[in-house]
Parts: C-alpha cells; structure tokens; sequence
C-alpha cells in the first residue's frame, strides 16, 4: 500500500500545484485585482485535485472484496493527502519567497484597500487585525502549515467519504469502476 500512496500523493500533489500556480501565473497579469478569483480558482482547483483520491482508492482495492477493512480504505485516501498536504505546502513556500517575494505585501495592501473601501465604523479594527494576522505570514514555517492544513482538512473529508463509498461498493457485489 506504501507504494500506492506514494504514486498516488505525487500525482495528486503535482496536479494540485499545476491547477494552483499554472493559472496564476499564465492568466493573472496583475493578481492584486483578481485575489477573489485566484482564492476560488485555488479551492475548486484543490478539492478538484483531492478527489484524485477516489482515483486512487478505486485502482489500489480494484480486485478487493469486502475482507478488505474500510479502515485500510480510508487510509490509503490519507496517506495521499498527507503527501499531497506536503507538496502542496513546500510549493507555497517556493512561491512565497522565490517566484513572487511581493506577493504577501501585495495580498495585504489589497485587503486594506477592500476594507477601507467598505468603510463602517470598525475599519480601524479590522485593519488591526489584518495585521496581526500578516505577523503570522512571514514565516515559511507558518505558510507550510497553513496551506498544508488546509489541503489536509479538505482531503480528511474526502478520503472519508471516498473510503466508505468504495467499501459500500464491494459490499454489494457491485465493484466501483477500476482505473
């Protein structure tokens, strides 16, 4: 199963860095105004590249019955999104700090402008806050974890959900379809 993890973690980490970084790069000239739409692209294109797990499971089980616990299911699902989490992670150090340096101060200066431009009576709150939050940014430690959490709390969810459904699909006879 090592060996199907560590396939499969690669892909499912590659994908995701493709589906995140090839578009910004490409497409998103001057990202300071498309952040909202680089922050949506990126989560569909990380959930999207997660469900490469179904994949996964699907190819490594595709002869197994229902003898195989739902538990060695689930945890083929998160051994690739850990894998996944770490590329995903590392990638976003390399963006951060060699490809685009400018990008955490841009990012910031574009959140003050939104907020200032929504105006209210806490915009000096919110702006505080921001800040305290940027504090935590600088750090490739920080980023690594924040980014990889995030793909590993989505993944949790998925290999979950992609476990069960594969085992319910061998328990009735039925195999999911094989890759």
């Amino acid at each position: 199963m090592l060996k199907s993890i560590i396939k499969w973690g690669l892909i499912v980490g590659a994908v995701m860095t493709i589906v995140m970084y090839v578009p910004q790069l490409l497409l998103f000239d001057n990202i300071a105004d498309s952040y909202a739409l680089a922050e949506m692209v990126g989560y569909i294109g990380m959930i999207a590249s997660l469900l490469i797990i179904i994949l996964a499971i699907n190819a490594h089980f595709k002869n197994a019955g229902p003898e195989v616990s739902l538990w060695s299911r689930i945890l083929l699902g998160l051994g690739v999104t850990f894998i996944a989490g770490v590329i995903f992670g590392l990638t976003n150090i390399v963006y951060t700090f060699w490809i685009n340096p400018e990008f955490m101060d841009q990012y910031y200066n574009q959140m003050v402008a939104d907020i200032t431009a929504q105006g209210g009576n806490d915009v000096e709150a919110k702006i505080a806050e921001l800040e305290a939050q940027r504090e935590m940014f600088v750090t490739p430690q920080m980023i690594f974890m924040v980014m990889a959490a995030t793909v590993w709390m989505i993944g949790i969810v998925v290999s979950v959900l992609a476990g069960i459904g594969h085992w319910v699909m061998s328990r009735r006879g039925g195999a999911p379809a094989s890759v």
